[in-house]
């Protein structure tokens, strides 16, 4: 089932090369040159409509994460502190009654919020692209894009739908406690559905990490930042700071009620060997 009209054609592989997922897209064409524009750091953006893509530089021989925003005439590269996507009720759509969307974690039937994968009017449109000349002449072959958690009211995933029948590629659940990170190739640029169940300011963290030729590590992290709704207040979210804490006791609360239901089911598997127990015993007793 297509979640409401968000297929596209973009074409999703999984390869066994390499020892994560990798997700990327070949029909997105553009071109991303090395004399686009670096704003300031402090140059706030609110981004409510158009496209931008995170991605990675290296100024000055490190790597630093920033956001490619092409939503006016040029390209302008862009601290991600000093971005907000603003997501208004135009991005709101009912959450199929589907089993393959239970990764969402809202009720079917009921809005959730959609960044989409394809663009649509009065929505940022928002994605990825490995494509700066200082990365692909640094980097050995891609990137991992690894998730460093959520920060906001409800649920948030990030996923990737073919066209027609095939089901939802998920990349990141905060509901599904499924977090790993995946590879992406060096030259890429891909669009994915970043979903929201609830309004309210939102942060998701991203980790680019990978090997520069030279065969050192590199990694650079950055955070996005939502007002989901129309109600949510743009000031507020430019306000709001990343709490690593804050996420990491989120995380440990929903990762916490897989282990309570893991710790229940193992009782009951208990319960009931206890019970055949006695009754093979009693029955050996007549």
């Amino acid at each position: 089932m297509v979640f409401l009209g968000l297929a596209t054609a973009l074409t999703v592989l999984v390869t066994s090369v390499v020892p994560v997922p990798s997700a990327w897209a070949g029909d997105l064409a553009q071109v991303v040159s090395g004399d686009e524009e670096i704003a300031q750091p402090g140059t706030e953006a609110v981004i409510d409509h158009g496209h931008v893509d995170v991605g990675a530089q290296f100024i000055d021989g490190k790597a630093q994460f920033l956001a490619r925003d092409d939503s006016a005439a040029t390209p302008v590269w862009r601290d991600l502190n000093d971005v907000v996507f603003k997501v208004g009720d135009d991005a709101q759509l009912a959450l199929p009654d589907d089993a393959q969307f239970d990764f969402v974690g809202g009720t079917p039937g009921e809005n959730v919020w959609v960044v989409p994968q394809t663009e649509q009017a009065g929505v940022p449109w928002v994605g990825w692209n490995t494509q700066s000349p200082s990365l692909v002449d640094a980097v050995d072959r891609g990137v991992t894009l690894e998730f460093l958690g959520h920060s906001g009211p409800g649920e948030f995933s990030l996923f990737l739908q073919n066209g027609g029948f095939e089901a939802p590629q998920v990349l990141w659940s905060t509901a599904k406690q499924q977090q790993e990170g995946f590879w992406v190739d060096l030259n890429t640029h891909t669009h994915a559905n970043w979903t929201f169940t609830e309004p309210g300011v939102h942060q998701v963290g991203v980790r680019f990490s990978g090997k520069t030729k030279d065969g050192s590590d590199f990694s650079t992290d950055g955070v996005l930042t939502f007002a989901v709704g129309n109600d949510t207040d743009v000031a507020e979210a430019q306000n709001t700071e990343w709490d690593p804490a804050a996420v990491d006791e989120k995380a440990d609360s929903g990762l916490a009620w897989w282990i309570w239901a893991l710790v229940g089911l193992g009782a009951l598997v208990l319960v009931g060997s206890v019970a055949m127990l006695v009754a093979s015993s009693r029955r050996e007793g007549k």
